[in-house]
């Protein structure tokens, strides 16, 4: 078989054990060295218990802007999460809880940590994003908690806050759908959206944009998917001008190998065809062409990551030569 063009593109996600301290298990942990120079760190993994992480003792400090994700593993309630979590942030270790899906942002030079989880009724998942190629972080001692507001900015719930692509996959969910008519009474939705999703695309999806991320450039989604097919009806390929990485995981909380799909995607002008059934990041440089995405098969649902380099997402089509 011939040695394929972008092999190098797509990468099984590690597995591994994660910085010291940082984590109490294993994790699926990916740097910039293993997503060919990409300009951000990424893990992800499960929580299953109540306990401190990120770190386990004392807090932390970045050099970078950091996203900690924390959602729920029910694939039929994105709005869930099962858990309760709290974070202690800045100088003061201001204590911020939650109990529904939620981002913690973290800009750089900002004390954080550690994360602890409460009450669970369910494992939970947890991913990061940190905006520099290498994981770094400075350790500091752990402080009395306080309470207060000023850092309740950088505790937001993952939506709803969408507009019409991303809520024309909502609107697939009447109750998710309903609510969100409830909370936002003078929202219009376009309908003709709709059309330019596939049957593989997600049954469920949140999207936040910079400027729901305090101004950080990134933009990324959480999302559970369930259905095969093809992904997208607008057009065949498309690219984005800033660097992006796909990321396809699975919701077994025994089994970070495990993914459930198995997934086709054509990248690069030639539309060569990769093929994987395990958990996968796909690395797309700024400006590559990348789809036809197509679902072959699902055997469980599973989640997965877009995470963009830019506070917005520009995602023009290839224009096909006549």
């Amino acid at each position: 078989m011939a040695k394929k063009k972008y092999a190098h593109l797509v990468k099984t996600l590690l597995v591994q054990k994660p910085p010291a301290g940082l984590y109490p298990e294993p994790w699926i942990w990916m740097e910039g060295k293993d997503m060919e120079g990409f300009n951000a760190n990424f893990s992800y993994g499960f929580v299953k218990k109540p306990g401190k992480l990120h770190p386990m003792e004392g807090a932390l400090v970045h050099p970078y802007d950091e996203c900690l994700v924390f959602a729920g593993t029910d694939n039929t309630d994105i709005t869930y999460l099962g858990a309760e979590v709290s974070v202690a942030l800045g100088e003061e270790a201001e204590e911020h809880v939650f109990n529904v899906p939620s981002v913690i942002i973290v800009p750089k030079g900002t004390p954080h940590g550690p994360v602890t989880v409460g009450k669970i009724e369910r494992p939970i998942v947890h991913y990061s994003i940190g905006l520099a190629a290498d994981y770094k972080a400075e350790s500091l001692p752990e402080k009395a908690k306080t309470k207060g507001s000023k850092y309740g900015r950088l505790v937001k719930p993952l939506g709803p806050g969408f507009e019409p692509v991303r809520m024309s996959i909502i609107a697939k969910d009447e109750r998710l759908l309903a609510e969100f008519k409830k909370e936002h009474p003078d929202f219009q939705m376009d309908m003709s959206q709709v059309g330019l999703l596939g049957p593989g695309n997600a049954d469920q999806l949140v999207w936040l944009y910079g400027n729901d991320l305090e101004g950080f450039e990134v933009n990324f989604t959480w999302g559970f998917y369930t259905g095969s097919g093809i992904w997208h009806r607008g057009g065949e390929a498309h690219y984005h001008p800033s660097e992006e990485i796909l990321v396809f995981i699975g919701l077994d909380p025994d089994d970070l190998n495990f993914l459930g799909c198995e997934q086709e995607l054509a990248l690069g002008k030639e539309y060569e065809r990769h093929v994987f059934n395990k958990p996968t990041v796909a690395v797309c440089p700024s400006g590559f062409p990348h789809l036809p995405l197509i679902t072959r098969w699902t055997d469980k649902p599973y989640g997965f990551i877009v995470c963009c380099l830019s506070g917005e997402h520009d995602s023009p089509w290839v224009q096909e030569e006549e």
